[in-house]
Formats: structure tokens, sequence, C-alpha cells
């Protein structure tokens, strides 16, 4: 049994991995602009990636579906893919600890509260884990707002893709006591 689950998982891999090509080519995506958004099906999270010619950006935005009579409900994702990503708008200031691969600590950064992204493209992947779902779609506005999580996550990416470094203050500049 076991190993039959195996063959199955290797199975699913590949398939997901061929459908993932088809799905470059049907979108009409440079290869290397699929990543971030792939990184975030696959390891969570908010991503983004540059060339010299291509900037990418993937925002995950979840919202929980909740039945209170059943008492049981799912997370929808919903993935947005930025292809050469610009904040437009800016609203409110949020502090916030962050941390990110690039650095080994945290560190206490200024973003705001509501964003508005525009892209040349955006992709959008809505995953329903209820269903074992994923629908890719490209909707027909070029800008979205975002608000709360998923408005620190754009900011933190835009500035990956602009400075790559993110700036702030380490957490050890904080009072501690007790």
């Amino acid at each position: 049994m076991d190993e039959y689950s195996d063959i199955n998982k290797i199975k699913n891999f590949f398939m997901f991995a061929g459908k993932e090509q088809y799905l470059i080519k049907e979108l009409g995506l440079p290869e290397e602009a699929i990543l971030p958004l792939m990184l975030s099906l696959k390891s969570g999270g908010s991503w983004s990636y540059s060339t010299d010619t291509l900037s990418v950006m993937s925002i995950k935005n979840p919202s929980t579906q909740y039945d209170e009579n059943k008492g049981t409900g799912y997370t929808l994702e919903e993935i947005y893919l930025f292809l050469n990503p610009e904040i437009i708008n800016k609203q409110g200031s949020v502090y916030r600890l962050e941390k990110c691969s690039k650095r080994g600590e945290r560190v206490l950064v200024e973003r705001p509260y509501r964003i508005t992204v525009k892209g040349e493209r955006i992709i959008l992947a809505q995953v329903n884990p209820e269903k074992k779902k994923i629908e890719i779609s490209e909707p027909e506005y070029k800008s979205i707002i975002f608000t709360g999580s998923p408005a620190y996550s754009a900011a933190h990416e835009i500035e990956h893709l602009t400075t790559e470094e993110i700036n702030g203050e380490p957490i050890w500049n904080f009072e501690l006591s007790k």
C-alpha cells in the first residue's frame, strides 16, 4: 500500500509540473514570470522576483468562509501575480515587525494600511481547499486595492523589487523590560 501511495505522489507531482508548463504557455508568460505564483502556492506567503527586463510579485489575500450552522469552513486564497507592479496609491500608516529570508532578524517597518497596486498584467489564482481546486484567470482590471496584511505584503515585495533590502530598525533596539 505504501509503495502505491509513493507512486501516486510522484505521478501527481509530475502532472502538476506539466500543468504549470501548460499554464505558462496558455498565458503567454516568460517562464520565470510564474515563479512567485508557484512559490505562493507551494510554500505560502507573498514573493517577488526581477530581472533586467521584468519584475513580478505575488500577493496572497486569504479570506475564511465559515458556516456557523454547520461549524465548518475553509480559507479561500486569492493569489495575485503582478507583472511589472507599481504602487499608485498609499493610505494610512502601520508600524509592524517583519522578517524575510534576506535578514536574520525581525525589523520594525512602517507600511501603508491601504495600497493600490497596478500591473501591466494581473493573473489571479483562486485556491479553494474545500474543493481542492485552483482556478487561474486574468481579470480585466489593471489595479487592485489591498488593506491590512495583503497591503503590508505588497509594500514589502515592492521594496524588495526596488531596493532589494528591507530597511527597518532591528528588534534588539527595542526596550526590553519586566
